[in-house]
């Protein structure tokens, strides 16, 4: 029986309610486009995103990795983990998420413009995306969507991608 007074004891415990394919599509799309707002983002020296919190009303700053475990947990467990605010955060060196998808947006029109990609794809990371997307919808677990993406030699961008360190 899990110690009541550990405030992480039930954590591992509980039984969430699995979610759904709607609600792990949505799941799988911000995982893409975390991994795209990181490659974009990182070499320019920002360290994650900022989320406002509805129910401490406070902002969140998430490293890339911690947003992205953090992503990954409620798709394995169904439910987000206890998160506290980061401690004196260099709040310059975090960016919205609407700014992140913004920047990525314009780099991505940037490629549009000089690219032959057919069907408006923009470019091989957002095929890729697209790709990850339709298989895990179908079913394909991670490891076949990986083996798939790497046969067609298209760029990972996974979840589990941690891009540049």
């Amino acid at each position: 029986m899990p110690d009541p007074l550990d405030p992480f004891g039930f954590e591992e415990e509980s039984q969430s309610e699995p979610i759904d394919d709607e609600e792990r599509a949505a799941l799988l799309d911000d995982l893409a486009d975390l991994a795209e707002f990181r490659e974009a983002l990182e070499p320019r020296g920002f360290r994650g995103v900022v989320i406002p919190c509805p129910d401490c009303e406070e902002d969140h700053f998430f490293s890339w990795s911690l947003l992205r475990e953090n992503l990954e947990h409620i798709l394995e467990r169904g439910e987000p983990r206890v998160h506290e605010p980061a401690f004196e955060p260099d709040v310059d060196r975090y960016v919205p998420w609407d700014y992140a998808r913004g920047f990525v947006d314009g780099l991505l029109e940037g490629e549009r413009e000089t690219s032959t990609l057919r069907d408006g794809w923009t470019s091989p990371v957002e095929a890729s995306r697209r790709l990850r997307r339709a298989l895990a919808t179908r079913g394909l677990t991670e490891d076949e969507v990986t083996a798939v993406l790497n046969e067609g030699g298209l760029p990972l961008a996974d979840p589990g991608d941690r891009g540049p360190s």
